[in-house]
């Protein structure tokens, strides 16, 4: 495919002012500066990217791009590399095979032409952007991340919220594609009685089935693929739009919810203008879906597992041939499991050499206890 050369040095430029502004305000409070580079099938018929507004989140500020090609991608992972302390690529394939390389277009950003493929003719661009950034960011912390399921998780958490629990609650999710699907799941699980709606009647009804398949055998509520749309919402206590900004969602459907029903945008234009303006004056809520708090989620959880990877995690001998673990390393036949195998200041068990704790401690096992917390004592080990 052929690139605006004269939008994306515009494009680029933009995202370096963005990133640099993110890390001085950042670096001010004492936060991070994330960006974000992922892809969307939504919109992929003009392939040009766009900018994302910049959130405050918990953990500092985050902004980015979402882009149509691995090149878009390439150039920005190295236009922004060491201007903001974390990037995280998008790692779910959105974006379809394309032939052929823009030549020119990489002489111009400066980029080599990617080696010969032996098994094709022509270098084929395979849409994976998390593998084709990675070698080109060396001063940013790089990450892979997943943004649909960034998107569930917000979803579910917000219905979490609002009604404490969950079950017997009945859900309409309208759009039933990958994020559609992922948190239809998520509800039935959560003891909801979904409704699936899509115009492929096939998909639909196999999506139905799986989800019934792979549910907990305990779980009472199931997924129902229905063709209609407007039975499918009758009585529901939340309808779901999951269509990528396609209008489904009718006055007639809101109508035909319970009256205190909700309103879920996840797809952004998933509701018809008109039912949209009826809503509102009604006092019907609609909610656009956000993100921000499974962002604050998702940071946390990414830096806590760094943490754990390299400082937490591992064995080591602490005295007399006594191991200890932590950081969920898996521990021989009675290595004794701590809180920090480095600088252990917590006993938690012993390990039995399967994954789990020896529930009726032996006289040797008291007495490897006894030696780890000596040394815990004096905050003094050797390592392995």
């Amino acid at each position: 495919m052929r690139e605006n050369r004269k939008y994306l040095c515009k494009w680029l430029d933009e995202a370096e002012k963005i990133a640099s502004d993110m890390k001085s305000r950042a670096k001010k409070e004492g936060g991070l500066s994330i960006f974000t580079i992922s892809s969307t099938i939504k919109g992929q018929g003009s392939l040009v990217p766009y900018l994302t507004p910049v959130r405050r989140i918990a953990h500092g500020f985050i902004g980015g791009s979402v882009v149509f090609s691995q090149t878009q991608a390439i150039l920005l992972s190295r236009r922004i590399d060491g201007l903001v302390d974390d990037i995280l690529i998008d790692a779910e394939k959105k974006i379809g095979i394309h032939f052929g390389v823009d030549t020119e277009l990489l002489k111009y950003f400066g980029l080599k032409l990617p080696p010969a493929k032996k098994n094709a003719r022509v270098n084929v661009e395979l849409g994976n952007l998390s593998v084709a950034c990675e070698p080109h960011i060396e001063k940013s912390s790089f990450q892979e991340y997943k943004p649909n399921d960034v998107t569930v998780e917000s979803v579910w958490q917000f219905l979490s919220n609002r009604y404490r629990t969950l079950s017997g609650k009945r859900i309409a999710v309208v759009g039933s594609g990958n994020i559609g699907f992922k948190l239809a799941l998520k509800l039935v699980e959560s003891g909801c009685h979904v409704e699936l709606v899509r115009r492929d009647l096939w998909r639909g009804t196999l999506m139905s089935d799986v989800i019934n398949i792979v549910k907990p055998e305990s779980t009472i509520a199931i997924a129902h693929y229905n063709p209609n749309p407007l039975q499918a919402t009758l009585f529901c206590d939340a309808i779901i739009g999951c269509t990528n900004g396609i209008p489904v969602i009718t006055w007639a459907m809101i109508q035909s919810m319970k009256a205190d029903g909700i309103i879920i945008d996840v797809g952004k234009g998933c509701v018809f203008k008109d039912a949209a303006r009826n809503a509102i004056k009604k006092d019907i809520p609609i909610i656009r879906c956000d993100i921000t708090s499974a962002i604050d989620g998702l940071i946390s959880t990414i830096k806590r597992t760094q943490v754990i990877l390299n400082q937490e995690m591992g064995r080591a001998a602490i005295v007399n041939n006594i191991f200890v673990v932590s950081g969920g390393f898996l521990g021989l036949l009675g290595d004794i499991v701590v809180d920090n195998y480095r600088m252990p200041s917590k006993i938690i068990g012993v390990a039995d050499g399967a994954g789990d704790f020896i529930k009726k401690l032996s006289g040797s096992d008291l007495k490897r206890i006894a030696a780890v917390k000596k040394v815990i004592v004096r905050s003094k080990y050797v390592k392995a």
